[in-house]
Protein backbone atom coordinates (compact mmCIF):
# COMPACT_ATOMS: atom_id res chain seq x y z
CA UNK A 1 0.00 0.00 0.00
CA UNK A 2 2.76 2.56 0.48
CA UNK A 3 4.00 2.21 -2.83
CA UNK A 4 0.53 2.71 -4.42
CA UNK A 5 0.12 6.11 -1.81
CA UNK A 6 3.23 7.32 -4.48
CA UNK A 7 1.58 7.04 -7.90
CA UNK A 8 0.07 10.21 -7.51
CA UNK A 9 2.88 12.08 -7.06
CA UNK A 10 4.66 10.35 -9.91
CA UNK A 11 2.12 10.73 -12.32
CA UNK A 12 1.65 14.62 -11.66
CA UNK A 13 5.86 15.10 -12.06
CA UNK A 14 5.22 13.36 -15.54
CA UNK A 15 2.42 15.89 -16.49
CA UNK A 16 4.43 18.68 -15.18
CA UNK A 17 7.08 17.65 -17.23
CA UNK A 18 5.25 16.71 -20.33
CA UNK A 19 3.31 20.07 -19.93
CA UNK A 20 6.81 21.99 -20.16
CA UNK A 21 7.98 20.28 -22.90
CA UNK A 22 4.94 21.33 -24.97
CA UNK A 23 5.08 24.31 -23.91
CA UNK A 24 8.44 25.01 -25.17
CA UNK A 25 8.00 23.76 -28.72
CA UNK A 26 8.29 25.87 -31.78
CA UNK A 27 5.23 26.98 -33.17
CA UNK A 28 5.34 27.47 -37.72
CA UNK A 29 3.10 29.88 -38.70
CA UNK A 30 3.86 28.75 -42.40
CA UNK A 31 0.63 27.66 -44.02
CA UNK A 32 0.85 23.85 -44.59
CA UNK A 33 1.82 22.65 -48.00
CA UNK A 34 -0.25 19.56 -47.30
CA UNK A 35 -3.18 21.83 -47.16
CA UNK A 36 -2.70 23.92 -50.47
CA UNK A 37 -1.88 20.70 -51.96
CA UNK A 38 -5.38 19.24 -51.04
CA UNK A 39 -7.55 21.99 -51.39
CA UNK A 40 -6.46 22.61 -54.84
CA UNK A 41 -6.87 18.75 -56.63
CA UNK A 42 -7.93 19.27 -60.16
CA UNK A 43 -11.69 17.79 -59.00
CA UNK A 44 -12.63 21.00 -57.90
CA UNK A 45 -11.92 22.80 -60.77
CA UNK A 46 -14.97 23.15 -62.89
CA UNK A 47 -16.19 25.99 -65.75
CA UNK A 48 -18.06 26.94 -63.60
CA UNK A 49 -15.33 27.82 -60.65
CA UNK A 50 -15.35 32.31 -62.33
CA UNK A 51 -12.61 34.26 -60.18
CA UNK A 52 -14.19 37.23 -58.53
CA UNK A 53 -13.63 41.16 -59.95
CA UNK A 54 -14.65 42.57 -57.05
CA UNK A 55 -13.30 42.22 -54.09
CA UNK A 56 -9.89 44.41 -52.71
CA UNK A 57 -6.28 43.84 -52.03
CA UNK A 58 -6.30 41.90 -48.58
CA UNK A 59 -4.40 44.54 -46.44
CA UNK A 60 -1.01 43.00 -46.14
CA UNK A 61 -0.50 42.80 -42.57
CA UNK A 62 1.03 40.41 -40.66
CA UNK A 63 -0.87 37.79 -38.16
CA UNK A 64 -0.03 35.01 -36.26
CA UNK A 65 -2.68 32.74 -38.70
CA UNK A 66 -1.02 33.68 -41.82
CA UNK A 67 2.37 35.41 -41.98
CA UNK A 68 5.96 34.00 -40.53
CA UNK A 69 7.40 35.39 -37.22
CA UNK A 70 10.72 35.89 -36.11
CA UNK A 71 10.31 32.27 -34.09
CA UNK A 72 8.55 30.43 -37.07
CA UNK A 73 10.39 27.66 -38.19
CA UNK A 74 10.29 26.04 -41.49
CA UNK A 75 9.87 21.91 -40.10
CA UNK A 76 9.28 19.16 -42.15
CA UNK A 77 5.52 19.71 -42.52
CA UNK A 78 6.15 22.62 -44.10
CA UNK A 79 7.07 21.77 -47.29
CA UNK A 80 7.22 18.25 -47.26
CA UNK A 81 3.74 16.79 -47.00
CA UNK A 82 3.19 17.06 -50.88
CA UNK A 83 5.07 14.70 -53.12
CA UNK A 84 5.86 17.37 -55.30
CA UNK A 85 8.61 19.02 -52.69
CA UNK A 86 10.76 16.22 -51.83
CA UNK A 87 13.99 17.64 -52.08
CA UNK A 88 12.13 20.75 -50.50
CA UNK A 89 11.62 18.60 -47.58
CA UNK A 90 15.04 17.77 -47.25
CA UNK A 91 15.93 21.64 -46.89
CA UNK A 92 12.96 22.23 -44.41
CA UNK A 93 14.59 19.47 -42.57
CA UNK A 94 17.63 21.72 -41.45
CA UNK A 95 15.65 23.33 -39.32
CA UNK A 96 16.48 26.55 -40.97
CA UNK A 97 14.89 29.67 -39.55
CA UNK A 98 12.68 32.13 -41.05
CA UNK A 99 13.80 35.37 -40.44
CA UNK A 100 11.11 38.36 -39.79
CA UNK A 101 11.02 39.33 -43.40
CA UNK A 102 9.80 36.49 -44.64
CA UNK A 103 12.55 34.77 -46.01
CA UNK A 104 12.92 31.00 -46.36
CA UNK A 105 16.65 30.37 -45.85
CA UNK A 106 17.67 26.95 -46.57
CA UNK A 107 20.54 24.98 -47.53
CA UNK A 108 20.74 23.16 -50.88
CA UNK A 109 20.62 18.94 -49.99
CA UNK A 110 22.62 16.40 -52.35
CA UNK A 111 20.96 14.65 -54.12
CA UNK A 112 20.90 10.41 -53.82
CA UNK A 113 18.41 9.27 -55.84
CA UNK A 114 15.60 11.14 -57.83
CA UNK A 115 12.10 8.87 -58.52
CA UNK A 116 9.98 11.78 -59.68
CA UNK A 117 12.74 13.20 -62.46
CA UNK A 118 14.44 9.74 -62.97
CA UNK A 119 17.07 11.66 -64.77
CA UNK A 120 20.68 10.82 -64.56
CA UNK A 121 22.25 12.52 -62.12
CA UNK A 122 26.34 12.51 -63.34
CA UNK A 123 25.15 14.65 -66.55
CA UNK A 124 26.02 18.47 -65.92
CA UNK A 125 25.67 21.53 -67.86
CA UNK A 126 24.51 21.55 -71.21
CA UNK A 127 23.87 17.96 -71.22
CA UNK A 128 22.08 17.96 -67.87
CA UNK A 129 19.85 20.88 -69.17
CA UNK A 130 18.98 19.27 -72.54
CA UNK A 131 17.54 15.74 -70.84
CA UNK A 132 15.83 18.03 -68.25
CA UNK A 133 14.23 19.27 -70.78
CA UNK A 134 12.86 16.46 -72.17
CA UNK A 135 11.38 15.19 -69.02
CA UNK A 136 9.72 18.53 -68.48
CA UNK A 137 8.56 18.58 -72.46
CA UNK A 138 7.12 15.13 -71.57
CA UNK A 139 5.21 16.09 -67.95
CA UNK A 140 3.17 18.32 -69.85
CA UNK A 141 0.10 16.72 -71.68
CA UNK A 142 -1.46 19.99 -72.73
CA UNK A 143 -1.02 24.07 -73.30
CA UNK A 144 -2.86 27.15 -72.61
CA UNK A 145 -2.92 30.51 -74.51
CA UNK A 146 -1.44 34.08 -73.54
CA UNK A 147 -4.85 35.33 -72.45
CA UNK A 148 -6.33 32.88 -70.62
CA UNK A 149 -2.89 32.80 -68.24
CA UNK A 150 -4.52 35.39 -65.89
CA UNK A 151 -7.64 33.02 -65.36
CA UNK A 152 -5.54 29.50 -64.67
CA UNK A 153 -2.70 31.91 -62.87
CA UNK A 154 -5.35 33.17 -60.47
CA UNK A 155 -6.70 29.72 -59.78
CA UNK A 156 -3.54 28.33 -59.20
CA UNK A 157 -2.36 30.89 -56.52
CA UNK A 158 -5.51 31.07 -55.26
CA UNK A 159 -6.24 30.99 -51.08
CA UNK A 160 -6.83 28.62 -49.54
CA UNK A 161 -8.31 26.70 -52.28
CA UNK A 162 -9.36 27.01 -56.25
CA UNK A 163 -12.63 27.98 -55.88
CA UNK A 164 -11.56 30.73 -53.61
CA UNK A 165 -12.58 34.66 -54.73
CA UNK A 166 -9.27 35.53 -54.68
CA UNK A 167 -5.57 34.73 -55.05
CA UNK A 168 -1.84 35.79 -54.14
CA UNK A 169 -0.22 37.51 -56.74
CA UNK A 170 3.15 37.19 -57.84
CA UNK A 171 5.99 38.63 -55.95
CA UNK A 172 3.42 38.17 -52.31
CA UNK A 173 2.96 35.64 -49.96
CA UNK A 174 -1.11 34.74 -48.36
CA UNK A 175 -1.22 38.12 -46.24
CA UNK A 176 -2.26 40.19 -49.87
CA UNK A 177 -4.42 38.61 -51.53
CA UNK A 178 -6.26 39.76 -54.89
CA UNK A 179 -8.71 39.77 -57.67
CA UNK A 180 -7.93 39.36 -61.47
CA UNK A 181 -9.52 43.21 -62.21
CA UNK A 182 -6.57 44.22 -59.92
CA UNK A 183 -3.64 42.04 -61.94
CA UNK A 184 -2.65 41.51 -65.32
CA UNK A 185 -0.39 39.03 -66.87
CA UNK A 186 3.18 39.52 -66.11
CA UNK A 187 6.17 38.04 -68.44
CA UNK A 188 8.17 36.99 -65.82
CA UNK A 189 10.54 36.90 -68.67
CA UNK A 190 10.10 39.90 -70.53
CA UNK A 191 7.75 39.61 -73.89
CA UNK A 192 10.26 41.49 -75.24
CA UNK A 193 13.73 39.53 -74.16
CA UNK A 194 11.77 36.71 -76.42
CA UNK A 195 8.67 35.16 -75.00
CA UNK A 196 5.87 36.70 -76.92
CA UNK A 197 2.34 35.38 -76.60
CA UNK A 198 2.67 32.24 -77.51
CA UNK A 199 5.65 29.45 -76.78
CA UNK A 200 6.96 31.09 -73.84
CA UNK A 201 4.87 33.60 -73.69
CA UNK A 202 1.53 31.20 -73.15
CA UNK A 203 2.92 29.41 -70.34
CA UNK A 204 1.55 29.74 -67.15
CA UNK A 205 4.78 28.93 -64.97
CA UNK A 206 6.20 32.10 -66.54
CA UNK A 207 3.39 34.03 -66.87
CA UNK A 208 2.22 35.42 -63.79
CA UNK A 209 -1.08 37.23 -62.43
CA UNK A 210 0.81 39.82 -60.23
CA UNK A 211 -0.55 43.57 -59.55
CA UNK A 212 -1.09 45.98 -62.27
CA UNK A 213 1.38 48.38 -60.34
CA UNK A 214 4.17 46.36 -59.85
CA UNK A 215 4.12 44.65 -63.08
CA UNK A 216 4.67 48.72 -64.66
CA UNK A 217 7.45 48.77 -62.00
CA UNK A 218 9.17 46.52 -63.25
CA UNK A 219 8.87 46.53 -66.86
CA UNK A 220 11.12 44.34 -68.79
CA UNK A 221 14.27 44.16 -66.41
CA UNK A 222 16.66 42.32 -65.15
CA UNK A 223 15.72 40.69 -61.55
CA UNK A 224 18.91 41.63 -59.09
CA UNK A 225 19.70 44.20 -56.40
CA UNK A 226 21.54 47.16 -57.64
CA UNK A 227 18.07 49.27 -58.98
CA UNK A 228 16.56 50.47 -61.93
CA UNK A 229 19.67 52.38 -63.28
CA UNK A 230 21.53 49.61 -63.19
CA UNK A 231 18.90 47.87 -65.10
CA UNK A 232 18.16 45.38 -62.44
CA UNK A 233 14.38 44.94 -60.21
CA UNK A 234 14.80 43.41 -56.66
CA UNK A 235 11.52 40.97 -56.05
CA UNK A 236 11.51 42.43 -52.52
CA UNK A 237 10.65 46.02 -53.21
CA UNK A 238 6.71 44.52 -52.93
CA UNK A 239 7.13 43.28 -49.68
CA UNK A 240 7.99 39.51 -49.39
CA UNK A 241 11.39 38.71 -49.79
CA UNK A 242 11.03 35.03 -51.01
CA UNK A 243 9.78 36.33 -53.54
CA UNK A 244 13.33 36.53 -54.93
CA UNK A 245 13.79 32.84 -54.79
CA UNK A 246 10.00 32.64 -56.74
CA UNK A 247 11.54 34.55 -59.37
CA UNK A 248 14.18 32.64 -59.58
CA UNK A 249 12.83 29.40 -59.98
CA UNK A 250 10.37 30.78 -62.71
CA UNK A 251 13.69 32.23 -65.35
CA UNK A 252 15.07 28.98 -64.25
CA UNK A 253 12.26 26.72 -65.99
CA UNK A 254 11.97 29.24 -68.50
CA UNK A 255 15.61 29.08 -69.88
CA UNK A 256 15.25 25.16 -69.65
CA UNK A 257 12.30 24.73 -71.11
CA UNK A 258 12.68 27.16 -73.79
CA UNK A 259 16.59 27.11 -74.58
CA UNK A 260 15.95 25.66 -78.20
CA UNK A 261 13.84 28.98 -78.92
CA UNK A 262 16.86 30.92 -77.89
CA UNK A 263 16.45 32.31 -73.78
CA UNK A 264 19.17 32.04 -72.13
CA UNK A 265 20.61 33.48 -68.83
CA UNK A 266 22.97 36.14 -69.14
CA UNK A 267 24.77 38.44 -66.07
CA UNK A 268 24.45 41.40 -68.38
CA UNK A 269 21.44 43.72 -67.80
CA UNK A 270 22.41 45.76 -70.57
CA UNK A 271 21.94 42.68 -73.06
CA UNK A 272 19.80 43.95 -76.06
CA UNK A 273 16.59 42.67 -75.87
CA UNK A 274 16.99 40.51 -79.67
CA UNK A 275 19.41 38.34 -77.44
CA UNK A 276 16.60 36.90 -75.43
CA UNK A 277 18.41 36.59 -72.41
CA UNK A 278 17.70 37.48 -68.50
CA UNK A 279 19.33 37.33 -65.12
CA UNK A 280 20.88 38.59 -63.76
CA UNK A 281 22.28 34.93 -63.37
CA UNK A 282 24.65 34.94 -60.47
CA UNK A 283 22.13 36.66 -58.44
CA UNK A 284 19.21 34.26 -59.39
CA UNK A 285 21.67 31.15 -58.94
CA UNK A 286 21.93 33.04 -54.79
CA UNK A 287 18.09 33.06 -55.16
CA UNK A 288 17.62 29.96 -55.71
CA UNK A 289 19.64 28.81 -53.15
CA UNK A 290 19.21 31.03 -50.21
CA UNK A 291 15.58 30.85 -50.30
CA UNK A 292 13.63 27.96 -49.98
CA UNK A 293 10.52 27.38 -52.26
CA UNK A 294 7.30 28.87 -50.53
CA UNK A 295 4.15 27.22 -49.65
CA UNK A 296 2.00 29.33 -52.47
CA UNK A 297 4.69 28.66 -55.12
CA UNK A 298 4.67 24.42 -54.13
CA UNK A 299 0.81 24.63 -54.45
CA UNK A 300 1.24 26.31 -57.62
CA UNK A 301 3.79 23.88 -59.07
CA UNK A 302 0.91 21.38 -57.54
CA UNK A 303 -1.72 22.71 -59.34
CA UNK A 304 -0.49 23.18 -63.12
CA UNK A 305 0.96 19.78 -62.95
CA UNK A 306 -2.21 18.40 -61.55
CA UNK A 307 -3.92 19.67 -64.58
CA UNK A 308 -1.66 18.46 -67.41
CA UNK A 309 1.00 21.86 -67.93
CA UNK A 310 3.57 19.99 -66.75
CA UNK A 311 6.32 21.06 -63.53
CA UNK A 312 8.93 23.10 -62.67
CA UNK A 313 11.84 20.78 -61.91
CA UNK A 314 13.62 23.86 -59.72
CA UNK A 315 10.33 23.91 -57.07
CA UNK A 316 10.98 20.04 -56.30
CA UNK A 317 14.68 20.13 -56.50
CA UNK A 318 16.40 23.46 -56.16
CA UNK A 319 19.93 22.09 -56.55
CA UNK A 320 19.12 21.05 -60.29
CA UNK A 321 20.18 24.32 -61.11
CA UNK A 322 24.03 23.64 -60.04
CA UNK A 323 23.88 20.50 -62.41
CA UNK A 324 23.80 23.07 -64.69
CA UNK A 325 24.99 26.78 -64.18
CA UNK A 326 27.70 28.10 -62.62
CA UNK A 327 27.97 31.95 -61.91
CA UNK A 328 29.87 32.59 -65.17
CA UNK A 329 26.94 31.12 -67.50
CA UNK A 330 26.24 26.93 -68.63
CA UNK A 331 28.85 24.22 -67.54
CA UNK A 332 31.05 23.36 -70.57
CA UNK A 333 29.63 25.80 -72.87
CA UNK A 334 26.92 25.59 -75.21
CA UNK A 335 26.80 22.17 -77.59
CA UNK A 336 26.23 23.17 -80.95
CA UNK A 337 23.32 22.44 -82.06
CA UNK A 338 21.94 20.12 -85.12
CA UNK A 339 22.07 19.51 -88.07
CA UNK A 340 25.78 17.91 -88.05
CA UNK A 341 27.11 20.30 -90.70
CA UNK A 342 27.38 23.41 -88.39
CA UNK A 343 29.33 21.38 -85.80
CA UNK A 344 32.87 22.36 -87.05
CA UNK A 345 31.55 25.71 -87.97
CA UNK A 346 31.03 27.56 -91.27
CA UNK A 347 33.80 28.88 -92.51
CA UNK A 348 34.29 32.62 -93.82
CA UNK A 349 34.48 34.00 -97.50
CA UNK A 350 36.70 36.49 -98.34
CA UNK A 351 36.92 36.38 -102.11
CA UNK A 352 34.33 38.57 -104.06
CA UNK A 353 34.26 36.55 -107.08
CA UNK A 354 33.09 33.48 -105.56
CA UNK A 355 29.44 35.08 -104.63
CA UNK A 356 27.81 34.20 -107.70
CA UNK A 357 25.47 31.74 -106.85
CA UNK A 358 26.39 30.16 -103.60
CA UNK A 359 24.92 30.40 -100.61
CA UNK A 360 26.28 32.32 -97.36
CA UNK A 361 25.41 33.25 -93.74
CA UNK A 362 25.25 36.70 -93.25
CA UNK A 363 26.47 37.77 -90.44
CA UNK A 364 27.97 40.76 -88.09
CA UNK A 365 29.61 40.97 -84.95
CA UNK A 366 28.34 43.50 -82.48
CA UNK A 367 30.25 47.22 -82.72
CA UNK A 368 29.74 47.21 -78.94
CA UNK A 369 31.41 44.00 -78.16
CA UNK A 370 34.27 42.00 -79.12
CA UNK A 371 32.96 38.68 -79.45
CA UNK A 372 29.16 38.69 -80.11
CA UNK A 373 27.86 37.69 -83.63
CA UNK A 374 24.90 37.94 -84.95
CA UNK A 375 23.56 36.17 -88.40
CA UNK A 376 20.75 37.86 -90.40
CA UNK A 377 17.04 35.57 -89.99
CA UNK A 378 14.72 35.42 -92.64
CA UNK A 379 12.02 37.40 -90.81
CA UNK A 380 11.49 40.95 -90.44
CA UNK A 381 11.17 42.24 -86.75
CA UNK A 382 8.13 44.78 -88.47
CA UNK A 383 5.44 43.49 -90.40
CA UNK A 384 3.91 46.46 -91.37
CA UNK A 385 7.11 48.43 -92.73
CA UNK A 386 10.11 46.10 -92.85
CA UNK A 387 12.67 48.60 -91.33
CA UNK A 388 14.37 45.54 -89.37
CA UNK A 389 15.62 42.09 -89.86
CA UNK A 390 16.15 39.90 -86.88
CA UNK A 391 19.23 38.66 -86.02
CA UNK A 392 20.21 35.21 -84.83
CA UNK A 393 23.13 34.73 -82.18
CA UNK A 394 26.24 33.25 -83.01
CA UNK A 395 29.86 32.64 -81.97
CA UNK A 396 32.83 32.36 -83.90
CA UNK A 397 36.48 31.06 -83.07
CA UNK A 398 39.68 33.03 -81.85
CA UNK A 399 40.61 33.54 -85.09
CA UNK A 400 37.20 34.95 -86.48
CA UNK A 401 37.30 33.02 -89.44
CA UNK A 402 34.45 30.32 -88.62
CA UNK A 403 30.53 30.96 -87.01
CA UNK A 404 28.65 28.61 -84.86
CA UNK A 405 25.37 29.27 -84.15
CA UNK A 406 24.13 29.58 -80.46
CA UNK A 407 22.11 26.46 -79.08
CA UNK A 408 18.23 26.99 -80.48
CA UNK A 409 19.51 28.84 -83.72
CA UNK A 410 19.35 27.73 -87.05
CA UNK A 411 21.26 29.77 -89.38
CA UNK A 412 19.52 30.93 -92.67
CA UNK A 413 21.11 30.71 -96.20
CA UNK A 414 20.86 33.42 -98.69
CA UNK A 415 22.06 33.04 -102.46
CA UNK A 416 23.66 35.56 -104.39
CA UNK A 417 22.71 35.76 -107.25
CA UNK A 418 25.01 38.08 -110.11
CA UNK A 419 23.15 41.17 -112.62
CA UNK A 420 24.51 42.00 -115.78
CA UNK A 421 25.05 45.17 -114.36
CA UNK A 422 27.70 43.39 -111.61
CA UNK A 423 25.08 43.91 -108.51
CA UNK A 424 23.88 41.15 -106.65
CA UNK A 425 20.40 40.04 -105.77
CA UNK A 426 20.22 38.25 -102.47
CA UNK A 427 17.28 35.56 -102.00
CA UNK A 428 16.73 33.88 -98.54
CA UNK A 429 16.71 30.02 -99.28
CA UNK A 430 13.75 29.37 -96.94
CA UNK A 431 11.16 31.44 -98.22
CA UNK A 432 12.57 33.05 -101.49
CA UNK A 433 11.96 36.36 -100.24
CA UNK A 434 14.72 38.82 -101.62
CA UNK A 435 16.14 41.35 -99.43
CA UNK A 436 15.47 45.03 -100.88
CA UNK A 437 16.12 48.25 -99.00
CA UNK A 438 14.66 51.76 -99.55
CA UNK A 439 14.30 55.40 -98.20
CA UNK A 440 11.28 56.96 -97.73
CA UNK A 441 12.71 60.35 -96.58
CA UNK A 442 13.10 59.67 -93.22
CA UNK A 443 14.43 56.47 -92.85
CA UNK A 444 16.67 54.33 -94.37
CA UNK A 445 15.41 51.13 -94.12
CA UNK A 446 15.63 47.28 -95.18
CA UNK A 447 13.23 44.57 -96.00
CA UNK A 448 12.59 41.06 -97.08
CA UNK A 449 9.72 40.64 -99.86
CA UNK A 450 8.97 39.00 -103.17
CA UNK A 451 9.57 42.77 -104.32
CA UNK A 452 10.45 45.91 -102.50
CA UNK A 453 8.16 48.41 -101.16
CA UNK A 454 8.14 52.13 -100.69
CA UNK A 455 9.64 52.28 -104.11
CA UNK A 456 12.93 50.31 -102.87
CA UNK A 457 15.06 48.50 -104.82
CA UNK A 458 16.76 44.49 -105.05
CA UNK A 459 19.64 45.22 -106.89
CA UNK A 460 23.04 45.35 -104.23
CA UNK A 461 26.34 46.57 -105.05
CA UNK A 462 28.39 44.84 -102.89
CA UNK A 463 32.65 45.88 -102.08
CA UNK A 464 35.49 43.99 -100.16
CA UNK A 465 37.51 44.72 -96.83
CA UNK A 466 39.81 41.86 -97.04
CA UNK A 467 37.27 39.81 -94.61
CA UNK A 468 34.57 41.59 -95.03
CA UNK A 469 32.37 43.04 -97.07
CA UNK A 470 30.37 46.65 -97.44
CA UNK A 471 26.73 46.35 -99.05
CA UNK A 472 24.89 49.15 -100.42
CA UNK A 473 21.72 49.02 -102.53
CA UNK A 474 20.87 51.17 -105.17
CA UNK A 475 18.60 52.96 -102.86
CA UNK A 476 21.69 54.25 -101.85
CA UNK A 477 21.07 52.43 -98.81
CA UNK A 478 23.62 50.42 -96.86
CA UNK A 479 23.29 47.57 -94.58
CA UNK A 480 24.32 47.39 -91.19
CA UNK A 481 24.37 45.39 -87.63
CA UNK A 482 22.97 47.96 -85.59
CA UNK A 483 21.32 47.92 -81.84
CA UNK A 484 20.33 44.81 -81.72
CA UNK A 485 19.11 44.43 -85.66
CA UNK A 486 19.78 43.93 -89.03
CA UNK A 487 18.91 47.46 -90.68
CA UNK A 488 19.67 50.34 -93.32
CA UNK A 489 22.06 52.92 -92.99
CA UNK A 490 22.93 56.21 -94.64
CA UNK A 491 26.71 55.88 -94.81
CA UNK A 492 28.63 53.06 -94.89
CA UNK A 493 29.14 50.85 -91.41
CA UNK A 494 32.26 50.82 -89.21
CA UNK A 495 31.79 46.92 -88.64
CA UNK A 496 31.57 45.19 -92.11
CA UNK A 497 29.38 42.36 -93.09
CA UNK A 498 30.60 39.07 -93.15
CA UNK A 499 29.87 36.13 -95.33
CA UNK A 500 30.31 32.31 -93.91
CA UNK A 501 29.50 28.92 -95.85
Amino acid sequence: MKNYKKLPIILSAIALILSGCVKNQPVSNVPSSETSATSVTSEQVSSSDVVSSSSSIASPTVSSSSQNSSSSTISSSTASSSSAASSSSSAAKSSSTASSSSSYSYSVPPVDEDTKWNINLSLRGAEFRNALQTIMAGKRTKTTTYSNCLSLGAKAAAYPSASSSTFVPFYHDSSTTATTGQCNREHTWPNSRGTGTTGPGADPFIIRPTLSSENSDRGNLFYGTRGKSNKEWDPMSCGFEASRGESARVILYAATMYYKEGLSLSNNPNDGTSLKTMGTLSTLLAWNTTYAPTPIEIQINNYLSDNGYGRNPFVDHPEYASYIWDNNGLLGGEIPPDPTEFENGLNIETTLSNLDGKEYVIASSDSSTSFSYFAMDNEAKSSSLPWYIKPIGASVNEDKTKIIPNAGSTFKYYKFIKQTDGNYYIQNKENNNYLFAYYDGSHYSIGLGTTPTNNGSLSWNITTTGKGFVFKNTANVYLEYYNSSFCGYKSAPSVPIYLFH
